[in-house]
């Protein structure tokens, strides 16, 4: 029987495990939730503790269902910038505050008086921005000094993981870089930074390679998830980068499209490169001397959601019925409508943009309708409107220098041919979807597999562990008909831009 490796993911809504053979099958998986806590307006915060109950958990339900003697390999992937502060005994300090959290703003305002915003941008690859580990541990010192005083040591949610089950206190290049802390340049922690900031570098955790091992199960986490003690766990990466990795994303050239509420790029690259103007991320990848460009655009499959509790009753009522999705019917309705849907454009901003427009007042609207425009045509321009923002953020990765030759795309919005074709169409390029959607924790299990020595090299790793279950060939005549109306879409926004403010100044 062959070989197999585990891949645990640390999500924000919560954990989701998987066991793989080497030939990248998916032998068994589980899945447990967790809380998210707002304890005041605007933060969001998790327990550690819950984290690592989570792990056990679907650890168990997992290693109940093999032989223990096929494990050869633990890999962690996780949400990022969420981290947990520890004292010495290796015991929480506090909540960890997590991405979706906004208190840290006035330390944002903070860094930007402390250090000149471009210096870091040029150091860390990143903007100042609130989101990250560094302006998460301001808060803590300006406001809880006996917290931060007691804290030995800070570890990322994955990294939480692989405390547990080795006694290790380490992280990766992947995770670092998402700190606002780490030189991506010299892939270590940025002295200069953390002077200006007044963060002690000691209580920064030691870095190391996504795919090396930072330790083994020891007999304690063996009794709680039944993994064998004395496997080895290997430190593991980032979601985005993993999602990247376990899609076969990891040479130049490549973009990986990871779809969901929102849409990540995530854009390998052979070195870093930071963009001037601070609107797209240079992160590190986990693959060795490679970094990637990430590049989030807003409500994607979200808008689709979005109609669907709104407008979508019907389908909703009728799909129970059936024993179906309701975004099956949706595909039906909007497969019957043809290209431009009459005249009708939709901009997905439901909470602003960011990629391609990066307009925090942008605001969705639906430009065009009639009284002939009924909800087949919606939909339809809902799945063109998203597709638009595809093509333009792809022309934004093209202008970093970047030659894409290869897509290939993941998540939710996966599910839908129709959509899938669509966006084919309107860039103009092949996509290819991978066999296992849960790209992130595949991805996990190929770093496993790296340092299990299952594997020599990620090429080979790949090869063996990622398939390729349905490419979408554009079609030229769809192409050239969608390129037309692209320009006409650009051209009505301009015009659309304009009431942002507006709008803004009304709602508030």
């Amino acid at each position: 029987m062959s070989q197999i490796v585990i891949g645990v993911d640390i999500g924000t809504g919560g954990c989701k495990t998987i066991a793989s053979d080497v030939n990248g099958r998916i032998i068994a998986e589980a899945f447990e939730e967790y809380s998210v806590y707002h304890p005041q307006m605007n933060w969001a915060e998790q327990d550690p503790e819950e984290w690592w109950k989570a792990a056990r958990i679907t650890l168990k339900q997992i290693t109940s269902k093999i032989s223990s003697d096929r494990i050869i390999g633990v890999g962690l992937t996780s949400q990022r910038e969420a981290f947990a502060p520890l004292d010495k005994a290796g015991e929480k300090l506090y909540n960890s505050i997590i991405w979706l959290d906004m208190r840290a703003v006035l330390q944002k305002n903070k860094i930007e008086k402390l250090i000149p915003p471009r210096r870091v941008l040029e150091i860390t690859g990143v903007p100042v921005d609130h989101i990250f580990s560094a302006a998460k541990i301001l808060w803590i010192k300006d406001n809880l000094p006996d917290v931060f005083r007691k804290i030995n040591r800070i570890l990322f949610a994955k990294d939480y993981i692989a405390f547990k089950l080795c006694n290790v206190k380490s992280t990766d290049r992947s995770m670092a870089s998402r700190t606002m802390l780490f030189d991506v340049h010299r892939l270590q922690w940025s002295h200069e930074i953390c002077e200006s900031l007044e963060i002690p570098v000691d209580i920064l955790p030691e870095v190391k390679g996504s795919w090396e091992v930072v330790g083994e199960v020891d007999s304690r986490a063996s009794e709680q998830t039944g993994l064998p003690v004395g496997v080895p766990v290997v430190s593991g990466g980032g979601d985005r980068p993993c999602e990247a990795l376990g899609a076969g994303t990891y040479r130049e050239g490549d973009v990986n499209i990871g779809t969901g509420t929102g849409t990540v790029f995530e854009v390998p690259v052979s070195k870093p490169k930071p963009d001037p103007r601070g609107l797209i991320d240079c992160c590190c990848h986990v693959v060795p001397d490679t970094w990637e460009y990430e590049i989030i655009i807003n409500a994607t499959g979200e808008s689709l959601r979005w109609f669907r509790d709104n407008f979508g009753h019907e389908e909703v009522y009728k799909a129970r019925e059936e024993g179906v999705s309701p975004y099956i019917l949706f595909d039906r309705m909007a497969a019957e409508v043809p290209p431009g849907a009459g005249g009708l454009f939709y901009y997905p901003y439901l909470w602003g943009a960011r990629a391609p427009k990066f307009d925090l007042l942008a605001r969705s609207a639906f430009i065009g309708f009639t009284h002939a425009h009924k909800r087949p045509a919606f939909i339809k321009s809902i799945l063109e409107g998203v597709a638009f923002q595809y093509s333009e953020t792809l022309q934004l990765v093209r202008e970093l220098g970047v030659d894409i030759k290869r897509i290939t795309m993941t998540g939710g919005e996966v599910k839908s041919n129709l959509w899938n074709q669509i966006k084919a169409d309107v860039l103009g390029m092949y996509i290819h979807v991978p066999e296992v959607l849960d790209a992130a924790a595949l991805g996990s299990c190929i770093l496993a597999s790296i340092g299990a020595k299952a594997y020599a090299d990620f090429e080979t790793a790949v090869k063996h562990m990622i398939r390729i279950s349905k490419t979408y060939n554009p079609n030229p005549k769809a192409h050239s008909e969608y390129a037309k109306l692209l320009k006409a879409y650009q051209k009505v926004y301009e015009y659309y831009e304009q009431c942002f403010k507006i709008l803004a100044d009304i709602s508030g």
